[in-house]
């Protein structure tokens, strides 16, 4: 939802709005909040929480950004609060591997994907936060370099840098991994 069709349809109905924006980012916001909290139960009631700020500071929206990456900040913020006010000491950004089941494959290659998203998601693990963030965000969210800035409030070429450091690390975790070392 963009800025202006928010700005029309909020001055309509506020409550169609919070409802336009759940049934449009829910699923998003879950996977996100899950990849951080690792629990279901967790994540949906983080997303709850950012859909009630939302709907609670709408009007404080100025579309400065687009809704997606507001909804986000908003997502990531609840989720670090979370995990501050429940004494994590790390924060861990696991179930950041979509999992496509092809419902085609016999199960020796749904095996086998699992097997590999498994694997994935242990290596990374291994990165540090802010390498593990972008990399989730720009392969598995989707999201533009741009957008990935401003849900981090970091500069465009920084979220640049950490997806290069992040591959510069990944590739010999990667290699350590096909060779089967540990």
């Amino acid at each position: 939802m963009n800025a202006g069709k928010l700005k029309e349809t909020h001055s309509l109905d506020k409550e169609e709005v919070l409802h336009e924006l759940m049934d449009q980012y829910a699923d998003e916001l879950s996977y996100l909040a899950y990849s951080y909290v690792k629990n279901i139960e967790t994540a949906k009631d983080l997303v709850q929480n950012t859909f009630v700020s939302a709907y609670t500071h709408l009007d404080s929206f100025e579309g400065n950004s687009n809704m997606k990456t507001w909804l986000y900040r908003i997502t990531i913020n609840k989720c670090k609060d979370y995990l501050k006010s429940s004494a994590y000491k790390k924060l861990v950004l696991t179930g950041a591997v979509k999992e496509n089941a092809d419902t085609g494959a016999n199960p020796a290659q749904r095996f086998e994907r699992k097997e590999q998203a498994t694997a994935i998601r242990q290596i990374l693990e291994k990165l540090p936060v802010k390498y593990r963030e972008v990399i989730i965000m720009m392969y598995y969210q989707e999201l533009t370099t741009k957008e990935i800035a401003e849900v981090l409030k970091i500069p465009e070429a920084s979220v640049r840098t950490r997806l290069r450091r992040a591959k510069d690390k990944l590739t010999p975790l990667l290699q350590k991994e096909a060779l089967g070392y540990e």
